[in-house]
Order: structure tokens, then sequence, then C-alpha cells
């Protein structure tokens, strides 16, 4: 990350000249004091509102940190409540943490943000043939595993919200979860008959391993995360055979 301008930590009233560097489960930025200030994506200021008042049971929800005159970007720069916790492989527990999050949101409007980035693009194009499921939708998150961070035995937090494009059916946020685990080699292959009773499980995994085939194609992913994802694939065609 790149240096903090002054005015910034001073907008955010911080003045720690060594900020300690966090990973993308942080947006990349850096721990400064008490917070995390990172860049702003163009999701920011409307995440910052509703991480402000969200409440997901067995979740912690980041609070984000407002500026001196109220905002919550500063030339470009987001501030956020430092948490500890670090990413980990307990995908189960971040599956229920999602779905938890997906009920919690059900009456949050899905945010239309105007974006072209290669996240919106790829979200955009794996919904398009599905118009039904588009309108009868809700809030999705679409990186719940990467915003997800785990402390001992606290429950899970939530970084950010992330939304996704449009409205998506309940349980999306999980199987996109679902998905990531599995292409991470953090999960067992059990965990589709596991998390089975989720709606439209398997239609849902497969929008997001296509989001996530998208991004990979995109953003020239290495050998092993594409076998990964090929490897994903044919699980989720064996087990719709076996539910044929």
């Amino acid at each position: 990350m790149k240096a903090i301008p002054g005015h910034v930590l001073t907008s955010f009233q911080t003045e720690d000249p060594h900020p300690t560097p966090l990973g993308p489960e942080w947006g990349n930025g850096a721990r400064v004091g008490r917070m995390v200030i990172a860049e702003a994506p163009a999701h920011a200021t409307w995440s910052s509102k509703l991480r402000e008042k969200i409440t997901v049971p067995g979740v912690r929800v980041v609070r984000p940190v407002r500026a001196t005159d109220g905002r919550f970007t500063v030339a470009g720069y987001r501030a956020s409540d430092f948490v500890e916790g670090e990413p980990g492989h307990r995908v189960d527990e971040a599956i229920a943490a999602a779905l938890r999050f997906d009920e919690a949101v059900a009456y949050f409007p899905a945010p239309t943000l105007d974006r072209d980035d290669a996240w919106a693009r790829a979200d955009r194009a794996v919904w398009a043939g599905h118009a039904s499921h588009v309108k009868s939708g809700q809030l999705s998150h679409a990186d719940f595993f990467g915003c997800c961070i785990f402390d001992g035995s606290l429950p899970p937090a939530l970084t950010d919200i992330v939304p996704a494009e449009g409205p998506r059916p309940y349980g999306y946020s999980a199987a996109l979860t679902l998905i990531d685990g599995l292409v991470a080699g953090a999960v067992d292959d059990a965990v589709l008959s596991r998390w089975s009773h989720i709606p439209d499980l398997l239609f849902l995994c497969d929008r997001a391993l296509e989001y996530r085939t998208s991004l990979a194609t995109t953003f020239g992913a290495d050998a092993n995360v594409s076998s990964n994802i090929d490897r994903v694939g044919s699980l989720l065609m064996s087990h719709r055979g076996a539910t044929l």
C-alpha cells in the first residue's frame, strides 16, 4: 500500500507514524493505531453506512470510522475499527455466518452503484440469463469469505460488505463462500452435502463458480487455482447427477 497522506491521518484523528500493512481481508490497507485505513473502493460509502447500523447475530460486523467532518471517505481513503482475527479455514463457520448475513439484510435494498470494474461485469454476466431469480432476490455479499476473519472462539468478524451488482437469491452469499472455500482447498468436498438444505444450492454454486471462473480468466489465475476450479466444476456435476 502506498503511503497514507498526512491530511488523511489527521482527518481520521490518528498520527501513528508506523502503519502496519494488512492483507486483502482488510482491503490491503494498514493498521494505524486503533483503526485500519485503506483505499476506498466504489462501494465504500454504501458499505460504511450499512456497517454502521447493521446487526448480524453471531457475527462481529466491523464498524466504520468517520472523519472529523463526518465523512466516511477522505481523498480516496476510508477507515474502520481494527479487530483481531485472521482469515482461516473455518469454512463451515463462514457459510453459517453468510446465511445469517443474508437473513439480516433481507429487507435492505441492493445498491445501485453504477460500477464497471471487472468484478461488476463478471457478476452481471453470470446473472444476465436468470431474470426470475434476480427479480425475487435480495442484497447479497460478493466476497464474504474474503472479508471473514476469525480469532479463537470469538464469533467471526466481517471486515467489509461487498455487494453483488443486483438482487441475488437468498443463500447466494453462502454458496459463494462455499465455492471460495472449495477452490482454496480449505474445506472437504462433503461441504456440499452438509449445506444441501440451502434452497437451490447447486444452482447457486454453479453461478458462484461461473463468477470465480470469469475473474480467474480476467486476472490470469495460476495453474493451481485453475486446476481447483476445474475440480470443483466436476464435483458440482457429480452432485447434480446424484440428485437426478
